[in-house]
Protein backbone atom coordinates (compact mmCIF):
# COMPACT_ATOMS: atom_id res chain seq x y z
CA UNK A 1 0.00 0.00 0.00
CA UNK A 2 1.52 3.31 -1.08
CA UNK A 3 1.24 6.62 0.71
CA UNK A 4 -0.65 7.95 -2.31
CA UNK A 5 -3.37 5.29 -2.30
CA UNK A 6 -3.74 4.64 1.42
CA UNK A 7 -7.04 5.69 2.95
CA UNK A 8 -5.87 7.39 6.11
CA UNK A 9 -8.43 8.68 8.59
CA UNK A 10 -6.89 12.13 8.25
CA UNK A 11 -7.83 12.06 4.56
CA UNK A 12 -11.45 12.59 5.53
CA UNK A 13 -10.60 15.76 7.44
CA UNK A 14 -8.79 17.43 4.58
CA UNK A 15 -10.29 20.19 2.48
CA UNK A 16 -13.94 21.06 2.33
CA UNK A 17 -16.45 18.99 4.31
CA UNK A 18 -19.21 16.95 2.76
CA UNK A 19 -21.64 19.85 2.88
CA UNK A 20 -19.39 22.17 0.89
CA UNK A 21 -18.54 19.38 -1.51
CA UNK A 22 -22.20 18.66 -1.97
CA UNK A 23 -22.89 22.28 -2.85
CA UNK A 24 -20.22 22.12 -5.50
CA UNK A 25 -21.50 18.81 -6.85
CA UNK A 26 -25.06 20.01 -7.06
CA UNK A 27 -23.92 23.09 -8.90
CA UNK A 28 -22.06 21.17 -11.58
CA UNK A 29 -23.17 19.11 -14.52
CA UNK A 30 -26.80 18.79 -15.52
CA UNK A 31 -29.27 20.97 -13.65
CA UNK A 32 -31.44 19.01 -11.25
CA UNK A 33 -34.39 21.22 -10.65
CA UNK A 34 -37.71 19.52 -10.06
CA UNK A 35 -38.83 20.74 -13.46
CA UNK A 36 -35.94 18.97 -15.17
CA UNK A 37 -36.47 15.86 -13.06
CA UNK A 38 -40.06 15.41 -14.18
CA UNK A 39 -40.63 12.80 -16.82
CA UNK A 40 -37.59 10.66 -15.99
CA UNK A 41 -39.85 7.74 -15.16
CA UNK A 42 -41.53 5.40 -17.63
CA UNK A 43 -43.90 7.08 -20.09
CA UNK A 44 -46.88 5.07 -18.85
CA UNK A 45 -46.98 6.86 -15.49
CA UNK A 46 -50.45 8.10 -14.66
CA UNK A 47 -49.07 11.26 -13.00
CA UNK A 48 -51.83 10.82 -10.40
CA UNK A 49 -49.20 11.11 -7.65
CA UNK A 50 -46.39 13.65 -7.37
CA UNK A 51 -43.42 11.37 -6.81
CA UNK A 52 -41.06 14.28 -7.48
CA UNK A 53 -42.24 16.01 -4.31
CA UNK A 54 -39.30 16.70 -1.99
CA UNK A 55 -40.99 15.26 1.07
CA UNK A 56 -39.09 16.21 4.23
CA UNK A 57 -38.58 13.26 6.60
CA UNK A 58 -36.12 14.96 8.95
CA UNK A 59 -37.43 15.26 12.49
CA UNK A 60 -39.75 12.23 12.43
CA UNK A 61 -37.24 10.13 14.37
CA UNK A 62 -36.86 7.61 11.56
CA UNK A 63 -33.81 5.36 11.09
CA UNK A 64 -32.93 6.39 7.55
CA UNK A 65 -32.72 10.17 7.91
CA UNK A 66 -32.51 11.04 11.59
CA UNK A 67 -30.73 7.86 12.67
CA UNK A 68 -28.04 7.87 9.96
CA UNK A 69 -27.36 11.59 10.39
CA UNK A 70 -27.15 11.27 14.18
CA UNK A 71 -24.80 8.29 14.02
CA UNK A 72 -22.38 9.99 11.63
CA UNK A 73 -21.87 13.35 13.31
CA UNK A 74 -20.03 15.63 12.76
CA UNK A 75 -20.49 14.73 9.08
CA UNK A 76 -23.64 15.76 7.30
CA UNK A 77 -25.44 13.03 5.36
CA UNK A 78 -27.86 14.74 2.97
CA UNK A 79 -28.20 11.53 0.94
CA UNK A 80 -28.97 8.54 3.20
CA UNK A 81 -29.36 5.73 0.67
CA UNK A 82 -28.79 2.67 2.83
CA UNK A 83 -31.85 1.84 4.96
CA UNK A 84 -34.38 0.09 2.72
CA UNK A 85 -37.38 2.37 2.91
CA UNK A 86 -38.59 5.08 0.53
CA UNK A 87 -38.67 8.86 0.67
CA UNK A 88 -42.08 9.41 -0.94
CA UNK A 89 -45.28 10.58 0.69
CA UNK A 90 -47.40 7.48 1.20
CA UNK A 91 -50.59 6.62 -0.65
CA UNK A 92 -53.19 9.23 0.45
CA UNK A 93 -55.83 6.54 1.01
CA UNK A 94 -53.62 5.04 3.71
CA UNK A 95 -53.31 8.31 5.59
CA UNK A 96 -57.03 8.93 5.22
CA UNK A 97 -57.90 5.50 6.64
CA UNK A 98 -55.51 5.96 9.56
CA UNK A 99 -56.76 9.44 10.38
CA UNK A 100 -60.35 8.24 10.32
CA UNK A 101 -59.55 5.56 12.89
CA UNK A 102 -57.43 7.97 14.96
CA UNK A 103 -60.48 10.21 15.23
CA UNK A 104 -62.24 7.55 17.27
CA UNK A 105 -60.50 8.02 20.58
CA UNK A 106 -60.79 4.53 22.04
CA UNK A 107 -58.27 1.73 21.64
CA UNK A 108 -59.92 -1.43 22.89
CA UNK A 109 -59.48 -4.85 21.32
CA UNK A 110 -59.97 -4.69 17.58
CA UNK A 111 -59.65 -7.28 14.79
CA UNK A 112 -58.44 -6.43 11.33
CA UNK A 113 -60.77 -4.88 8.75
CA UNK A 114 -63.55 -7.21 7.60
CA UNK A 115 -62.18 -7.38 4.05
CA UNK A 116 -58.51 -7.57 5.09
CA UNK A 117 -57.79 -11.10 3.85
CA UNK A 118 -60.01 -10.65 0.79
CA UNK A 119 -57.82 -7.75 -0.32
CA UNK A 120 -54.61 -9.73 0.21
CA UNK A 121 -56.05 -12.48 -1.99
CA UNK A 122 -57.30 -10.03 -4.62
CA UNK A 123 -53.98 -8.13 -4.87
CA UNK A 124 -51.96 -11.27 -5.51
CA UNK A 125 -54.52 -12.68 -7.94
CA UNK A 126 -55.00 -9.47 -9.94
CA UNK A 127 -51.32 -8.61 -10.29
CA UNK A 128 -49.59 -11.99 -10.37
CA UNK A 129 -52.32 -14.57 -11.02
CA UNK A 130 -51.32 -16.12 -7.71
CA UNK A 131 -53.96 -18.09 -5.87
CA UNK A 132 -53.44 -17.37 -2.18
CA UNK A 133 -55.63 -19.72 -0.10
CA UNK A 134 -57.60 -17.37 2.11
CA UNK A 135 -57.74 -19.85 4.97
CA UNK A 136 -53.97 -20.45 4.83
CA UNK A 137 -52.82 -16.91 5.56
CA UNK A 138 -51.02 -16.26 8.83
CA UNK A 139 -50.29 -12.78 10.13
CA UNK A 140 -46.69 -11.82 10.93
CA UNK A 141 -45.00 -8.87 12.58
CA UNK A 142 -43.03 -8.56 9.35
CA UNK A 143 -41.37 -11.18 7.18
CA UNK A 144 -38.57 -12.07 9.61
CA UNK A 145 -41.08 -12.80 12.37
CA UNK A 146 -42.60 -15.47 10.14
CA UNK A 147 -39.20 -16.82 9.13
CA UNK A 148 -38.22 -17.22 12.79
CA UNK A 149 -41.34 -19.28 13.52
CA UNK A 150 -40.67 -21.52 10.52
CA UNK A 151 -37.05 -22.07 11.48
CA UNK A 152 -37.88 -22.97 15.08
CA UNK A 153 -40.56 -25.44 13.98
CA UNK A 154 -38.96 -27.24 11.06
CA UNK A 155 -35.22 -27.16 11.72
CA UNK A 156 -35.55 -29.81 14.41
CA UNK A 157 -32.03 -31.18 13.93
CA UNK A 158 -30.44 -27.72 14.36
CA UNK A 159 -28.81 -28.00 10.95
CA UNK A 160 -27.33 -24.93 9.26
CA UNK A 161 -29.72 -22.89 7.10
CA UNK A 162 -28.92 -22.24 3.43
CA UNK A 163 -28.83 -18.70 2.00
CA UNK A 164 -27.92 -17.64 -1.52
CA UNK A 165 -25.44 -14.78 -1.31
CA UNK A 166 -25.16 -11.91 -1.80
CA UNK A 167 -28.41 -12.19 0.15
CA UNK A 168 -30.65 -10.19 2.45
CA UNK A 169 -28.65 -9.26 5.57
CA UNK A 170 -31.69 -9.81 7.80
CA UNK A 171 -31.52 -13.54 7.04
CA UNK A 172 -28.22 -13.80 8.90
CA UNK A 173 -29.71 -12.11 11.95
CA UNK A 174 -32.86 -14.22 12.12
CA UNK A 175 -30.82 -17.41 11.75
CA UNK A 176 -28.63 -16.33 14.68
CA UNK A 177 -31.74 -15.47 16.70
CA UNK A 178 -33.02 -18.99 16.07
CA UNK A 179 -29.63 -20.23 17.36
CA UNK A 180 -28.62 -21.79 14.06
CA UNK A 181 -25.77 -21.06 11.67
CA UNK A 182 -25.88 -20.02 8.02
CA UNK A 183 -24.31 -21.66 4.99
CA UNK A 184 -23.71 -19.31 2.08
CA UNK A 185 -24.46 -20.65 -1.37
CA UNK A 186 -22.68 -18.10 -3.58
CA UNK A 187 -24.39 -16.67 -6.62
CA UNK A 188 -22.06 -16.28 -9.60
CA UNK A 189 -21.97 -13.44 -12.12
CA UNK A 190 -22.16 -14.46 -15.77
CA UNK A 191 -20.48 -12.63 -18.64
CA UNK A 192 -23.47 -10.32 -19.01
CA UNK A 193 -23.27 -9.25 -15.38
CA UNK A 194 -26.34 -11.14 -14.17
CA UNK A 195 -26.10 -13.18 -10.99
CA UNK A 196 -26.86 -16.89 -11.47
CA UNK A 197 -27.45 -19.85 -9.16
CA UNK A 198 -24.73 -22.43 -8.55
CA UNK A 199 -26.84 -25.55 -8.08
CA UNK A 200 -23.91 -27.98 -8.14
CA UNK A 201 -22.39 -26.28 -5.12
CA UNK A 202 -25.83 -26.07 -3.52
CA UNK A 203 -26.30 -29.84 -3.84
CA UNK A 204 -22.93 -30.49 -2.23
CA UNK A 205 -23.66 -28.07 0.61
CA UNK A 206 -27.05 -29.63 1.33
CA UNK A 207 -25.47 -33.06 1.59
CA UNK A 208 -22.46 -31.93 3.60
CA UNK A 209 -24.45 -29.97 6.19
CA UNK A 210 -27.68 -32.02 6.20
CA UNK A 211 -29.60 -28.83 5.37
CA UNK A 212 -33.38 -28.89 5.81
CA UNK A 213 -34.35 -25.24 5.15
CA UNK A 214 -33.39 -22.73 2.48
CA UNK A 215 -34.22 -19.02 2.75
CA UNK A 216 -34.96 -17.85 -0.79
CA UNK A 217 -35.38 -14.24 -1.90
CA UNK A 218 -37.47 -13.39 -5.01
CA UNK A 219 -36.99 -10.70 -6.29
CA UNK A 220 -33.53 -11.02 -4.83
CA UNK A 221 -32.15 -8.51 -2.35
CA UNK A 222 -29.57 -7.11 -3.03
CA UNK A 223 -28.72 -8.35 -6.56
CA UNK A 224 -32.12 -7.42 -8.00
CA UNK A 225 -32.72 -10.75 -9.78
CA UNK A 226 -36.29 -11.67 -10.68
CA UNK A 227 -35.78 -15.41 -10.90
CA UNK A 228 -37.28 -17.11 -13.95
CA UNK A 229 -39.62 -20.08 -13.70
CA UNK A 230 -36.94 -22.36 -15.19
CA UNK A 231 -34.32 -21.18 -12.69
CA UNK A 232 -36.68 -21.74 -9.78
CA UNK A 233 -37.82 -25.16 -11.00
CA UNK A 234 -34.22 -26.35 -11.25
CA UNK A 235 -33.58 -25.11 -7.71
CA UNK A 236 -36.91 -26.44 -6.47
CA UNK A 237 -36.33 -29.90 -7.95
CA UNK A 238 -33.04 -30.09 -6.10
CA UNK A 239 -34.64 -28.99 -2.82
CA UNK A 240 -37.57 -31.41 -3.16
CA UNK A 241 -35.27 -34.29 -4.03
CA UNK A 242 -33.16 -33.62 -0.94
CA UNK A 243 -36.02 -32.80 1.43
CA UNK A 244 -35.29 -29.08 1.81
CA UNK A 245 -38.12 -26.67 2.67
CA UNK A 246 -38.04 -23.48 0.58
CA UNK A 247 -38.99 -20.36 2.55
CA UNK A 248 -39.66 -17.71 -0.10
CA UNK A 249 -39.30 -14.07 0.93
CA UNK A 250 -41.13 -12.22 -1.84
CA UNK A 251 -41.52 -8.87 -0.08
CA UNK A 252 -40.08 -6.93 -3.04
CA UNK A 253 -42.44 -8.49 -5.60
CA UNK A 254 -44.23 -5.23 -6.43
CA UNK A 255 -41.02 -3.58 -7.69
CA UNK A 256 -40.23 -4.99 -11.12
CA UNK A 257 -38.54 -2.99 -13.86
CA UNK A 258 -40.22 -2.81 -17.25
CA UNK A 259 -37.92 -5.32 -18.97
CA UNK A 260 -38.40 -7.98 -16.28
CA UNK A 261 -41.10 -10.21 -14.80
CA UNK A 262 -41.77 -11.45 -11.28
CA UNK A 263 -42.93 -15.06 -11.08
CA UNK A 264 -44.08 -16.25 -7.63
CA UNK A 265 -42.23 -19.37 -6.54
CA UNK A 266 -45.53 -21.03 -5.65
CA UNK A 267 -46.79 -20.46 -9.21
CA UNK A 268 -44.25 -22.67 -10.95
CA UNK A 269 -46.05 -25.92 -10.14
CA UNK A 270 -48.06 -27.73 -7.48
CA UNK A 271 -45.18 -29.71 -6.03
CA UNK A 272 -43.21 -26.50 -5.47
CA UNK A 273 -46.19 -24.75 -3.92
CA UNK A 274 -46.78 -27.67 -1.56
CA UNK A 275 -43.16 -27.76 -0.36
CA UNK A 276 -42.71 -24.05 0.36
CA UNK A 277 -43.96 -21.14 2.43
CA UNK A 278 -44.20 -17.62 0.99
CA UNK A 279 -43.91 -14.40 2.99
CA UNK A 280 -45.01 -10.94 1.85
CA UNK A 281 -45.86 -7.51 3.22
CA UNK A 282 -46.90 -4.02 2.19
CA UNK A 283 -43.92 -2.64 4.12
CA UNK A 284 -41.75 -2.21 1.00
CA UNK A 285 -44.41 -1.53 -1.63
CA UNK A 286 -46.17 1.21 0.32
CA UNK A 287 -43.39 2.17 2.74
CA UNK A 288 -45.17 0.83 5.82
CA UNK A 289 -42.24 -0.76 7.67
CA UNK A 290 -43.07 1.08 10.90
CA UNK A 291 -46.55 -0.50 10.93
CA UNK A 292 -45.03 -3.97 11.55
CA UNK A 293 -47.51 -5.96 9.44
CA UNK A 294 -46.79 -8.88 7.12
CA UNK A 295 -48.22 -12.28 6.25
CA UNK A 296 -47.23 -15.80 5.24
CA UNK A 297 -49.13 -18.46 3.34
CA UNK A 298 -48.74 -21.82 1.66
CA UNK A 299 -50.80 -24.05 -0.59
CA UNK A 300 -49.90 -26.73 1.92
CA UNK A 301 -52.55 -25.82 4.47
CA UNK A 302 -51.40 -28.52 6.89
CA UNK A 303 -48.01 -26.84 7.03
CA UNK A 304 -49.67 -23.53 7.92
CA UNK A 305 -51.74 -25.31 10.58
CA UNK A 306 -48.55 -26.76 12.06
CA UNK A 307 -46.94 -23.31 12.23
CA UNK A 308 -50.03 -21.98 14.00
CA UNK A 309 -50.11 -24.88 16.45
CA UNK A 310 -46.42 -24.48 17.20
CA UNK A 311 -47.06 -21.10 18.81
CA UNK A 312 -47.19 -18.61 15.93
CA UNK A 313 -50.30 -16.89 17.30
CA UNK A 314 -50.79 -13.61 15.43
CA UNK A 315 -54.56 -13.60 15.04
CA UNK A 316 -54.68 -9.84 15.41
CA UNK A 317 -51.84 -7.41 14.77
CA UNK A 318 -51.51 -3.70 15.44
CA UNK A 319 -54.86 -2.21 14.44
CA UNK A 320 -53.38 0.76 12.61
CA UNK A 321 -50.97 -1.47 10.72
CA UNK A 322 -53.76 -3.73 9.47
CA UNK A 323 -55.84 -0.70 8.49
CA UNK A 324 -52.87 0.72 6.56
CA UNK A 325 -52.17 -2.58 4.80
CA UNK A 326 -55.82 -2.98 3.88
CA UNK A 327 -56.07 0.52 2.41
CA UNK A 328 -52.89 -0.09 0.41
CA UNK A 329 -54.14 -3.27 -1.24
CA UNK A 330 -57.62 -1.87 -1.70
CA UNK A 331 -56.69 1.46 -3.31
CA UNK A 332 -53.02 1.27 -4.28
CA UNK A 333 -52.97 -0.17 -7.78
CA UNK A 334 -52.31 3.07 -9.68
CA UNK A 335 -49.88 4.27 -7.02
CA UNK A 336 -47.89 1.05 -7.32
CA UNK A 337 -47.88 1.23 -11.11
CA UNK A 338 -46.53 4.78 -10.94
CA UNK A 339 -43.95 3.76 -8.35
CA UNK A 340 -42.69 0.92 -10.56
CA UNK A 341 -42.29 3.31 -13.49
CA UNK A 342 -40.53 5.89 -11.35
CA UNK A 343 -38.03 3.42 -9.91
CA UNK A 344 -37.41 2.07 -13.40
CA UNK A 345 -36.48 5.61 -14.43
CA UNK A 346 -34.09 5.88 -11.49
CA UNK A 347 -32.41 2.60 -12.47
CA UNK A 348 -31.83 3.72 -16.03
CA UNK A 349 -30.55 7.09 -14.88
CA UNK A 350 -28.06 5.43 -12.51
CA UNK A 351 -26.80 3.15 -15.27
CA UNK A 352 -26.34 6.04 -17.68
CA UNK A 353 -24.67 8.27 -15.08
CA UNK A 354 -22.14 5.59 -14.14
CA UNK A 355 -21.34 4.81 -17.75
CA UNK A 356 -20.94 8.43 -18.83
CA UNK A 357 -19.70 10.22 -15.71
CA UNK A 358 -18.51 7.76 -13.04
CA UNK A 359 -16.72 4.83 -14.73
CA UNK A 360 -15.20 3.64 -11.44
CA UNK A 361 -18.68 2.51 -10.39
CA UNK A 362 -20.20 -0.33 -12.44
CA UNK A 363 -23.94 -0.91 -12.67
CA UNK A 364 -26.43 -2.33 -15.16
CA UNK A 365 -30.19 -1.95 -14.74
CA UNK A 366 -31.39 -4.75 -12.52
CA UNK A 367 -34.72 -6.57 -12.65
CA UNK A 368 -36.53 -6.12 -9.34
CA UNK A 369 -36.50 -4.29 -5.96
CA UNK A 370 -35.66 -0.60 -5.56
CA UNK A 371 -32.13 -1.54 -4.43
CA UNK A 372 -29.09 -1.32 -6.71
CA UNK A 373 -26.00 -3.44 -6.01
CA UNK A 374 -23.22 -1.30 -7.45
CA UNK A 375 -19.66 -2.46 -8.05
CA UNK A 376 -17.27 -0.02 -6.36
CA UNK A 377 -14.18 -2.23 -6.57
CA UNK A 378 -12.27 0.33 -8.64
CA UNK A 379 -12.97 3.00 -6.03
CA UNK A 380 -11.70 0.68 -3.29
CA UNK A 381 -8.53 0.06 -5.31
CA UNK A 382 -7.89 3.80 -5.46
CA UNK A 383 -8.42 4.16 -1.72
CA UNK A 384 -6.04 1.37 -0.78
CA UNK A 385 -6.30 -1.07 2.09
CA UNK A 386 -8.76 -0.51 4.94
CA UNK A 387 -7.40 0.18 8.40
CA UNK A 388 -7.39 -2.27 11.27
CA UNK A 389 -10.30 -4.67 11.27
CA UNK A 390 -12.36 -2.63 8.82
CA UNK A 391 -13.74 -4.41 5.79
CA UNK A 392 -13.45 -2.96 2.29
CA UNK A 393 -17.15 -2.14 2.51
CA UNK A 394 -16.62 -0.25 5.77
CA UNK A 395 -13.88 1.78 4.12
CA UNK A 396 -16.11 2.59 1.15
CA UNK A 397 -19.02 3.47 3.43
CA UNK A 398 -16.85 5.90 5.43
CA UNK A 399 -15.47 7.43 2.26
CA UNK A 400 -18.85 8.11 0.68
CA UNK A 401 -20.35 9.43 3.93
CA UNK A 402 -17.46 11.68 4.86
CA UNK A 403 -16.48 12.93 1.41
CA UNK A 404 -19.84 12.90 -0.41
CA UNK A 405 -22.54 12.88 2.27
CA UNK A 406 -23.94 9.65 0.78
CA UNK A 407 -24.69 6.62 2.96
CA UNK A 408 -24.53 3.21 1.25
CA UNK A 409 -24.54 -0.31 2.71
CA UNK A 410 -21.34 -2.40 2.59
CA UNK A 411 -21.54 -5.37 0.26
CA UNK A 412 -20.10 -7.73 2.88
CA UNK A 413 -23.33 -7.28 4.87
CA UNK A 414 -24.92 -9.59 2.29
CA UNK A 415 -22.32 -12.33 2.22
CA UNK A 416 -18.66 -13.01 1.56
CA UNK A 417 -19.01 -12.52 -2.20
CA UNK A 418 -20.34 -8.98 -1.74
CA UNK A 419 -16.83 -7.56 -1.30
CA UNK A 420 -16.33 -4.43 -3.41
CA UNK A 421 -20.06 -3.87 -3.86
CA UNK A 422 -22.29 -1.35 -2.12
CA UNK A 423 -26.09 -1.39 -1.89
CA UNK A 424 -27.77 1.83 -2.98
CA UNK A 425 -31.44 2.57 -2.26
CA UNK A 426 -33.12 4.09 -5.32
CA UNK A 427 -36.44 4.66 -3.53
CA UNK A 428 -36.00 8.42 -3.60
CA UNK A 429 -36.66 11.36 -5.90
CA UNK A 430 -34.82 11.84 -9.18
CA UNK A 431 -33.42 15.06 -7.75
CA UNK A 432 -31.94 13.39 -4.66
CA UNK A 433 -30.52 10.56 -6.74
CA UNK A 434 -28.87 12.98 -9.13
CA UNK A 435 -27.49 15.02 -6.24
CA UNK A 436 -26.04 11.92 -4.60
CA UNK A 437 -24.39 10.77 -7.82
CA UNK A 438 -22.85 14.19 -8.47
CA UNK A 439 -21.47 14.19 -4.93
CA UNK A 440 -20.05 10.68 -5.34
CA UNK A 441 -18.43 11.62 -8.63
CA UNK A 442 -16.82 14.70 -7.11
CA UNK A 443 -15.49 12.65 -4.18
CA UNK A 444 -14.05 9.94 -6.45
CA UNK A 445 -12.48 12.50 -8.78
CA UNK A 446 -10.76 14.13 -5.78
CA UNK A 447 -8.99 10.95 -4.62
Amino acid sequence: MTEKTALNRRFFMKGAGATALLGSALGSGVAISTANAKGMGHASMSMAYDLNEEFNRIGSGDSKWDGVRRNNRPYDVPFPMGVADMDFRTLPHITEALMKRMGHQNWGYQPGPADYYDNIVAWNKDRYNQEVPRGAILNCLGVLDGVLSILKLYNTESAPVLIQTPGYSGFFGVIRNAQFTAVENPLVKNRDGRWEMDLDTMADQIDEHNIKIMLFCNPQNPTGNCWTADEMRAMGDLCIDKGVLVVADEIHCDFVNKHAKYTPYANIGEKYAMSSVTLKSTSKSFNLAAQRVGYMFSNNEEMIAEIRRSGHQRGSLNALGMIACNAAYKHGRTYMDDMQAYIDGNCHFLERFCRENMPDVKYSVHEGTYLAFIDCSAVADKLGDPEGDDRIGDMLQDFFIQKAGVNLNPGENYGANGVGYMRMNLGTTHRKLHGALNAMKAAIDAI
